[in-house]
């Protein structure tokens, strides 16, 4: 694909405009009979100089290629950086729209722009029928400069972007009671002394936490990026195996002030992957990274994380989520972020507010909110120990505020029935057991 000089009428939007469209965003889903795509552009690296030799001041254009062939302007536009520059931050989340019969011939085209003299820079195509509903894809576009010399390191032009394709409705799965888990982070408790920037999130539910921290260390966890190699990206680029010890890691948007970070941010895991069986092992993982890591630098990367924060998804979490009037949820007012330096103005590691809930529908209508979570019941902080208590234990070097005091007499609840997925593969390990005695 040689490089285009194509003029395009979009122009960038407001900063402003594109972060309060993003805080609207709660709906998970498309409207009905359509798909959209929601693709957040993070920055990019090595951007070609404009075609008189000056440096770009980039923006993104992303559309539908029926768009594209009919010459319509697209609404989903990125904002511009404050200067020209060849390796952009953006962080805007845009979408586009297309008819749910027509998205097997349909392609997603992300069109990088200079906002001086509105040339079209890079263009990149990807098939939409290669996006798995409703995964996130985290994305490098790796294209040639045809700006540089072809041998040399320098002469790859990187796009960083996370994609995901939403459907109408989430499927229900054999062997699934519900459709997905839908955790709503809301934000830091107390005001923090020693953090620099806004942070981000990486939120995931991973089936085993014991073996994902033994794979994992801190150091390499993260975002799982896929490089695309372009004119053409191969389907197999686009395969998510049908179990992933990793889960499947989504991004926040960056939380402020930094002293006091706010999400408020949905974070939606389908049945499919898991997320909707609790047993013994799965576990929700919330990473904390300072925003700043994702800027400048060679590659969009992101740094050993701030803290973690981990809360065991057992059975006995799920039979309380049930005990509620009308959502399935519950609410978590002080879950500890561990392994870190982090500190409150009284010396202490800090704490998180989330809520979480339980989707039994394929087209739900109540996704969390601020005011939502607030109603739903709180989890007493004497089960959220006992469920700290094995964490501990993986997590060596966790810093737990005294504040949260363990209560040995819930220890010795007794079990009531266990959720049925769980009990299946019970009564699976038991007649192994039986059958090799």
């Amino acid at each position: 694909m040689g490089r285009k000089k194509k003029k395009v009428t979009e122009s960038p939007e407001d900063p402003l405009n594109i972060s309060q469209s993003v805080e609207s965003v709660i709906n998970h889903l498309s409207p009905s009979n359509k798909e959209t795509i929601m693709v957040t552009l993070h920055g990019a690296t090595n951007l070609p100089a404009c075609k008189d030799g000056s440096e770009p001041w980039p923006y993104v254009v992303v559309k539908t290629t029926s768009e594209e062939v009919k010459n319509q302007n697209s609404k989903a536009v990125t904002s511009v950086p404050a200067e020209p520059t060849k390796a952009p931050t953006w962080g805007d989340t845009v979408e586009v729209e297309i008819q749910a019969e027509g998205a097997g011939q349909e392609d997603v085209v992300l069109k990088v722009v200079d906002n001086k003299k509105k040339e079209e820079l890079l263009s990149y195509q990807i098939p939409i029928k290669y996006l798995r509903v409703f995964h996130p894809y985290h994305l490098e576009l790796v294209m040639p400069n045809q700006s540089e010399k072809a041998n040399e390191a320098t002469a790859k032009t990187k796009l960083y972007a996370t994609v995901v394709r939403k459907g109408s409705f989430i499927p229900c799965y054999d062997g699934c009671n519900y459709t997905a888990l839908e955790v709503f982070l809301r934000r830091v408790n107390e005001p923090l002394v020693n953090n620099p920037s806004p942070m981000v999130v990486i939120a995931r539910v991973v089936p085993n936490y014991k073996e994902f921290k033994m794979n994992q260390d801190p150091v390499s966890l993260g975002l799982p990026i896929t490089p695309l190699s372009f004119p053409i990206p191969s389907m197999t680029n686009f395969d998510v195996p049908p179990v992933s010890q990793n889960g499947c890691p989504q991004l926040s948007k960056p939380g402020g002030p930094p002293e006091l970070p706010l999400w408020n941010q949905s974070f939606l895991f389908q049945g499919r992957d898991g997320a909707t069986n609790f047993s013994e092992d799965t576990a929700l993982v919330l990473e904390y990274y300072p925003s700043s890591a994702m800027k400048g630098g060679e590659s969009w990367t992101l740094s050993k994380p701030l803290g973690i924060s981990v809360l065991p998804l057992k059975s006995r979490l799920y039979r309380k989520m049930l005990t509620g009037k009308g959502l399935n949820g519950l609410h978590v007012e002080r879950l500890p972020i561990t392994d870190t330096k982090l500190k409150t103005i009284n010396g202490e590691a800090p704490m998180v507010d989330l809520s979480f809930q339980l989707l039994s529908s394929e087209r739900p209508e109540n996704f969390l909110t601020p005011n939502s979570s607030k109603v739903l019941p709180i989890l007493d902080p004497k089960t959220l120990d006992e469920k700290l208590d094995s964490i501990h234990e993986s997590w060596s070097k966790a810093t737990v505020s005294s504040t949260m005091n363990s209560s040995t007499s819930t220890f010795q609840e007794e079990e009531e029935e266990p959720h049925m997925p769980q009990m299946y593969r019970e009564m699976i390990s038991w007649g192994v057991r039986f059958i090799k005695s």
